[in-house]
């Protein structure tokens, strides 16, 4: 069967995958140790979890404190209570999943490589387009 993608198009996808993810896994970092120092906002909650409507979240983790900050709420919590926008946008195993599958397209070009570079930069996209429904 012949390759999916090549050359220059195969280069850009998994280098577009591979830096979304990067950028991803760095902003999912910053966001988890906000929570563990208890700093835990709006946006913290929302990227992390994926609910991205404040009313729910509040519904979902509990009232904030005086100051808009859930202080009391964990990482355990908000792992257990995410969404299939949480998964997307800040899952690190799918980043990390990502990135491998990134630089495995550089070395290996068969088709179901590719297919799995595709599903990657879908799920990418996927995470992108869910972060553009955060709240402000």
């Amino acid at each position: 069967m012949t390759p999916i993608l090549s050359g220059l198009s195969l280069i850009a996808v998994a280098l577009a995958v591979m830096m979304s993810a990067l950028i991803r896994l760095i902003s999912t970092m910053q966001l988890r140790q906000r929570v563990e120092a208890g700093y835990t906002g709006v946006r913290e909650l929302a990227e992390l979890s994926g609910i991205t409507d404040p009313r729910d979240l509040q519904d979902v983790f509990g009232p904030p404190g005086m100051e808009r900050i859930w202080k009391h709420v964990t990482m355990a919590q908000i792992d257990d209570k995410k969404r299939l926008a949480g998964y997307l946008m800040s899952d690190s195993r799918i980043h990390w999943a990502s990135i491998a599958i990134g630089f495995t397209a550089f070395i290996f070009g068969h088709w179901t490589v590719q297919i799995l570079l595709i599903l990657a930069a879908l799920a990418q996209i996927g995470g992108w387009i869910s972060a553009t429904q955060l709240p402000k």
